[in-house]
Parts: C-alpha cells; structure tokens; sequence
C-alpha cells in the first residue's frame, strides 16, 4: 500500500512537473501579446490579456464536453491542450532580445512559415501568436474592440435599454 501511495505520487508530481515545463514563460506571452494585438489597448490591457490567455491555458480540460450547438446531437469534447508546443515556439520567436519592428517581422515570419492565413476559431496549437489572436477575438471584449463598441455581448443588458444602440468605445 505505501508503495503504491509513493508511485502515484511520484507519477504525479513528474505529469505536474511536466505540464509546467511545456506552459510559456508569463513575459515571454506578454511581449508577444504586444506584438499581435492592437497597440490602441495599450501595454497594460494586452499584459493583461496574455495573462488571462495563460490562466486559460492552465486550466484547460481535455477531453471535457462542450456545447454541441442547437441541432446536433452528437456530444462533442474539446481537443488536447493547445501549449504543447508554445514554449519551444515562443523561444524559437525570442522577441526579448528584439526591437518593436523586428518583433513584428518575426511573428510575421513564423505565422507565414506555419501557412497561417487566418485567425482560428479557437486555439488549435498551430502557433501561440494565431492562438492567442483566437482567444482575444473569440472573447467579448475582443468583439467591443473589433466592432469599437460596447457589445458587452455575456452581459445582461435587461429589456429596458434592449433597444439602445450599444455605446461607442473610447
């Protein structure tokens, strides 16, 4: 029993241990994320959407059920995390060592070697720079920054200012 109790501890700890190494540095995300995203939000908001990009990442479930859509009756579930290979390509980008316009040649560079010509959907581990572009624009406050409006579109906005044109942002 104590054996046992020893090994899945020791498993465990290599798994977690593991997973921590393939995450992307927190600084190494936040200088892509000033990189990719529109420099109007400005340096504090895209720290802070990379920051809210790597939380998502480690709290990501695969294998977990997701909605399968008005229609379709198939369960359907969410892929493998998307960072397998963030680490290794954020490494391989090295935007620390790089001025803004370097910066952005090389993300330019990586998206076009990867044959990326668009933004996914959802993260779909191809590259972190389209990835974290699918997270920020699949988010609702990426759709207000898109659109330059306040959608606010997973908030409530009651039936009383329904109507109202949704407020231009500034």
């Amino acid at each position: 029993m104590e054996r046992r109790g020893f090994f899945q501890r020791t498993f465990t700890g290599l798994l977690a241990l593991l997973r921590l190494k393939a995450q992307p540095r927190q600084e190494e995300l936040r200088d892509l994320a000033s990189v990719v995203l529109p420099a109007s939000l400005g340096r504090l908001r895209t720290d802070k959407i990379a920051d809210d990009f790597a939380s998502w990442l480690r709290d990501y479930k695969a294998g977990a059920e997701v909605s399968s859509g008005y229609g379709n009756l198939r369960t359907q579930v969410i892929g493998p995390n998307p960072a397998a290979h963030y680490a290794e390509q954020l490494n391989q980008l090295g935007l620390a060592k790089l001025g803004a316009d370097a910066r952005r040649a090389v993300v330019e560079k990586a998206l076009a070697d990867a044959k990326i010509d668009r933004i996914p959907q959802r993260p779909n581990g191809r590259h972190v720079a389209a990835d974290l572009l699918a997270f920020f624009y699949g988010s609702a406050d990426g759709e207000d920054s898109l659109y330059g409006v306040a959608i606010k579109r997973d908030d409530c906005r009651g039936l009383a200012n329904s109507g109202k044109r949704p407020e231009r942002l500034t």
